[in-house]
């Protein structure tokens, strides 16, 4: 069972001191060092971390941050290694899934997750309802409808973007034209290629 150390920072000026000095101590077989903005998801050093894991494996990182900006994104992550049975530690947050603490505080993180999701959803009807009742209309004329159906769609369901638009008769450009319309985040692709609920905006 490997123990896989992952830090970054955000440009080559910046030093991994602190971060490297932790893992280091903490005992890892290997490190992969990143210089990434963290709100880009989608990082070559992270990626191949990720697919280095075994079931088994421990990924370690300094702190939150470093793994993840999102509260979705790093959601996104602990679920995908509960499935794979990989253990996940962040030495400053002190967080240890292999601990009965650490799963306690994957399932708040859960729980918060959920909740904000349902409150976005809730906001977005509730919009809808009163541009109805006040006799508007989004986008083109007599589109409301189709602006709920295809938000709806957006947010319940795995469907892709293109796949929505069609289902709605809509392009691409019009969905997306509604999501910002309505201030909802688009979606992070997941490590199964599906979409994942789009976190609230910040």
């Amino acid at each position: 069972m490997a123990i896989i150390g992952y830090m970054r920072v955000s440009t080559p000026s910046q030093k991994f001191d602190s971060q490297q000095i932790a893992i280091e101590k903490y005992g890892v077989d290997k490190i992969y060092k990143e210089y990434a903005s963290g709100k880009k998801e989608n990082r070559s050093e992270l990626n191949r971390a990720l697919n280095s894991l075994q079931t088994g494996d421990t990924l370690v990182i300094f702190k939150l941050d470093r793994l993840a900006r999102r509260t979705k994104h790093l959601l996104t992550l602990l679920e995908s290694f509960n499935q794979r049975g990989i253990h996940f530690v962040s030495i400053q947050n002190q967080i240890d899934t292999s601990t009965p603490m650490g799963k306690f505080f994957f399932t708040v993180m859960s729980a918060f997750s959920e909740m904000e999701v349902e409150l976005i959803r809730e906001r977005v009807l509730a919009g809808l309802e009163a541009a109805r009742d006040n006799g508007k209309t989004l986008g083109r004329p007599n589109m409301s409808k189709e602006a709920e159906k295809a938000i709806n769609l957006y947010l319940n369901t795995d469907l892709t973007t293109a796949a929505i638009a069609k289902k709605c008769h809509i392009s691409v450009t019009t969905l997306y034209n509604y999501l910002h319309l309505h201030q909802i985040p688009r979606k992070q692709k997941s490590s199964k290629e599906g979409y994942v609920n789009p976190s609230p905006p910040q």
